[in-house]
């Protein structure tokens, strides 16, 4: 289970995320365009939208026979809070860690005699790791960190 479904309520966040999403666009949100975005019934987005609205999280008004939708400042604020925890949750923490263990290694490659009997699993260890993430900020680091233990084996 990821980390954004146990701290988030996953359909909330996404209702959040498309009316910034619209507004970002210039584009006005109405609940019948969030409900085919999000895969959620209408009556459920008009009863979310409702809620947000009680709570002074966002303002209707009509336009024509449209229902249109926009954020208040705090709802704003909570949504690019939201917009930027799920990022966050999004990292792959487990892959970080393995890095962080990695680099460790590398770091006492030096004191050890035959630094390639170290290296070499920590080499091919970086690029397994490489191939079991999506998180660019990881795979980043693996090429450096994997560039610097080859430069130690020269």
């Amino acid at each position: 289970m990821s980390l954004e479904k146990i701290f988030l309520h996953e359909k909330t966040v996404e209702i959040m995320l498309k009316i910034l999403e619209a507004e970002k666009s210039d584009k006005d949100p109405y609940p019948l365009g969030i409900s085919k975005e999000v895969g959620s019934p209408y009556s459920y987005i008009s009863k979310v939208l409702s809620e947000f609205e009680a709570n002074a999280l966002i303002e209707s008004e009509f336009k024509g026979r449209v229902r249109v939708v926009r954020f208040t400042e705090d709802g704003r604020k909570i949504a690019e809070m939201l917009r930027e925890l799920k990022k966050e949750l999004n990292k792959d923490f487990v892959a970080r860690k393995k890095l962080s263990i990695l680099k460790g290694i590398i770091e006492k490659a030096n004191e050890n005699e035959d630094k390639y009997k170290v290296l070499a699993p920590v080499i091919a260890e970086l690029d397994a790791l490489k191939n079991e993430t999506d998180d660019e900020e990881v795979i980043d680091n693996i090429l450096k960190l994997k560039e610097t233990a080859i430069g130690m084996l020269k």
